[in-house]
């Protein structure tokens, strides 16, 4: 849960967790016998490798199952290529918005 708060961007987070009140089957036991864990050489940027992972009918595995490092929608707004501070920060400059008010009135 961490690393997909961590994460910039979209994360989706598939959380198991036994109901033990009305699930008598899949109880704890269950998913520690149906689970693993992924081990730190399963490389979670390869996505063919993330897919047969999630196909697989076997043992569910647990942790991050694939990233995928591209920039966010943030990141690519060419308003954030001079600075990367937040625009409510930013300190306004009203010169430049009645000039474009001015502009835009012949329209």
């Amino acid at each position: 849960m961490k690393k997909a708060i961590l994460h910039k961007g979209y994360a989706l987070v598939d959380v198991f967790q036994p109901c033990v009140t009305y699930n008598k089957i899949n109880t704890f036991r269950w998913f520690k016998e149906n689970t693993y864990y992924l081990d730190d050489t399963y490389d979670p940027h390869n996505r063919t490798e993330a897919f047969k992972k999630v196909t697989d009918t076997g043992k569910f595995p647990l942790g991050v199952l694939y990233v995928n490092p591209k920039p966010t929608f943030d990141e690519k707004l060419s308003v954030y290529s001079e600075s990367k501070e937040p625009l409510f920060k930013r300190e306004r400059d009203m010169g430049k918005l009645v000039d474009l008010i001015e502009s835009r009135r012949g329209f």
